[in-house]
């Protein structure tokens, strides 16, 4: 595969003299390299698509997800808990909270920050002497003031409204079992414009037809309503039982790595009411089909979810390659969004070391250069295994804003950013 790149040329006066004549150091221009970050001087002009930002940003241990938050600024998982940065790649003093196993992050339009993580915890009334190491989802207020608070921790498989019962809750908590609640994770996470919170989960245990969802599901969450007012506490309002948790289609969930929302930063007074959401299945085995977009459909008889089959349709004179390819993906590890009315959707494979981008119509690439006598989309997907500017080892997460992509660089232990070469739409 033949990948692209645009390196942006920054030419400076040769004199700083005079500032009526050659101007400021203070500029936009100048302004923009400082605060983004330099575009790599070693790199070669080939064509066009992203320009490198370095230095990247080091010092974290396993970096599993990135996301630029409401508040603009950018939140990092890793092996140890959350951080907060800057734009400029500048750490928060107290910036920091450890979470065990931290894999995923996002933020409501409150400046609620969730992060899916482990959670340790002795169930006095069924073993006093065991540990259990479960899944949650913690959700934070106040990380990037230094003073973070914890205003709830959704642990299962207890945050599962489909078992309501105390028997339902501890059939599996059983150690060392092949369908043990400690093999579940929590993979994704995701917010709608009215904060609604989806998350994905996958586990071993996955029948159908039984009253409690499978473990390979999206659950949905609000905020409890107490006498008429939110008191933020997060309740389970849904588990989207139309995802085949086992058989792969066009709607099914085997697995499930991630999951974005068309609701993204920066912050808008009228957000998308879309409440549909696209999936990556990153499980193994054959999955022709691994990154799905879902719409939600609200009927007379109900929310229907419904397959985005319109991307079937592939048109060649536009494109040479799609999202709903068959086999375009290995292990789809990471997904975004981006909220700035582009309509990109950014996606990292950590089979496949490597970071795609398509629109939203499921063509890969961005539009032709006004005036090229080409009407094909310019693919400026590009990866590899290695520590280069351009290549990754088992990227798990991506995230955008405004114009910049972040990649959690996980085996290279960094967070990777590229400038998106905007005269190309």
């Amino acid at each position: 595969m033949r990948h692209t790149l645009f390196i942006a040329i920054v030419v400076l006066p040769l004199f700083s003299g005079c500032e009526a004549l050659f101007g400021t150091k203070q500029d936009d221009t100048t302004r923009e390299i400082f605060r983004e970050g330099r575009r790599d001087p070693n790199l070669v002009v080939d064509d066009v698509g992203y320009a490198a930002l370095t230095p990247f940003w080091t010092g974290f241990k396993r970096p599993t997800d990135v996301y630029v938050g409401y508040d603009e600024l950018v939140y990092v998982t890793d092996a140890d808990g959350v951080h907060v940065l800057d734009r400029a790649g500048r750490r928060y003093v107290n910036g920091f909270l450890p979470l065990r196993g931290a894999v995923a992050v996002t933020m409501d339009r409150k400046m609620n920050l969730y992060v899916a993580a482990r959670y340790d915890t002795v169930i006095t009334s069924l073993n006093p002497a065991v540990t259990w190491d479960l899944a949650a989802v913690y959700k934070i207020n106040g990380l990037h003031l230094g003073a973070p608070r914890v205003v709830d921790i959704l642990v299962q498989p207890f945050m599962d409204g489909s078992r309501s019962t105390t028997s339902a809750q501890r059939v599996r908590l059983v150690k060392g079992s092949a369908t043990s609640e400690e093999r579940v994770e929590i993979t994704g996470l995701a917010v709608l414009a009215d904060n609604t919170l989806y998350v994905t989960r996958r586990g071993p245990s996955n029948p159908t037809g039984t009253s409690q969802a499978a473990d390979n599901t999206v659950l949905a969450f609000e905020e409890r309503l107490v006498n008429g007012v939110r008191d933020g506490k997060m309740v389970n309002t849904g588990q989207i039982r139309a995802l085949s948790p086992t058989v792969p289609s066009l709607l099914s969930g085997v697995g499930l790595s991630g999951i974005t929302t068309f609701v993204a930063p920066p912050q808008r007074d009228n957000m998308n009411a879309d409440r549909g959401f696209i999936v990556t299945q990153g499980a193994t085995g054959n999955i022709p089909f691994r990154v799905l977009w879902v719409d939600v459909v609200e009927t007379v008889n109900g929310t229907e979810y419904r397959p985005r089959v319109q991307l079937l349709a592939r048109d060649t004179s536009r494109a040479e390659r799609f999202l709903y390819d068959q086999n375009r993906f290995s292990e789809p590890s990471g997904i975004a969004f981006s909220g700035d009315g582009r309509n990109f959707i950014f996606i990292t494979d950590a089979g496949r070391d490597s970071l795609y981008l398509f629109q939203s119509n499921g063509h890969e690439g961005v539009n032709p250069p006004v005036g090229s006598p080409s009407t094909k989309t310019v693919r400026v997907s590009f990866g590899g295994t290695g520590n280069g500017v351009r290549q990754f080892r088992d990227p798990m997460g991506v995230a955008y804003f405004r114009q910049v992509v972040y990649v959690a660089d996980t085996g290279n232990n960094r967070i990777s950013r590229f400038k998106l070469n905007t005269d190309l739409e």
